[in-house]
């Protein structure tokens, strides 16, 4: 009788055991989970607060010789020089461009049909053109958190656009 006890104390501490390692592990896996939606958001957020400089990068940024116009650099002429660095650098931020634009492109369509294009406005005057918060509540006339709040919205749904699942809250 004392041995059928024993098994049953031992059977009910494994199953014990067991709960709680499958509820460390499942708790692990969301807050890794958590983690990568927040990196995905702030890799958004970095992006589109560098979306100016990005553009200006690509129009500024000398690759070739034939961009080299003063003539104090034309002793290097005639070598084919050319920075390939810079030229696969100006490549992957024109690709990220094209992806941000397309994905503003679909956002703006979303909230015209939403009939919430304003929010979208808030979030355009902000990172592509530039503008504060506090103007942007003045020129769209709402209150002077609306513009920040609306931003944060859009940032989400633009994280889904450019990271796709990753972006995902509730996954």
């Amino acid at each position: 009788m004392q041995e059928g006890k024993k098994g049953e104390l031992g059977e009910g501490v494994l199953k014990t055991v067991t709960a709680a390692v499958k509820k460390a592990v499942s708790e692990a896996m969301a807050e890794q989970k958590r983690q990568e939606r927040q990196k995905t958001l702030y890799n958004t957020r970095k992006l589109m607060e560098s979306y100016i400089e990005m553009q200006d990068f690509i129009r500024n940024a000398i690759s070739e010789e034939t961009e080299v116009q003063d003539t104090a650099f034309s002793v290097f002429g005639g070598e084919n020089a050319k920075l390939d660095s810079i030229r696969k650098s100006k490549m992957k931020t024109a690709m990220m461009i094209a992806n941000i634009d397309r994905a503003m492109e679909e956002l703006k369509r979303e909230h015209d049909q939403k009939g919430t294009a304003y929010k979208y406005e808030a979030f355009r005057m902000h990172y592509v053109d530039g503008i504060a918060y506090e103007e942007i509540a003045g020129s769209l006339n709402c209150g002077k958190n609306s513009p920040a709040t609306w931003t944060k919205l859009l940032l989400k749904q633009m994280s889904v656009k450019l990271f796709g699942i990753n972006g995902i809250d509730h996954f």
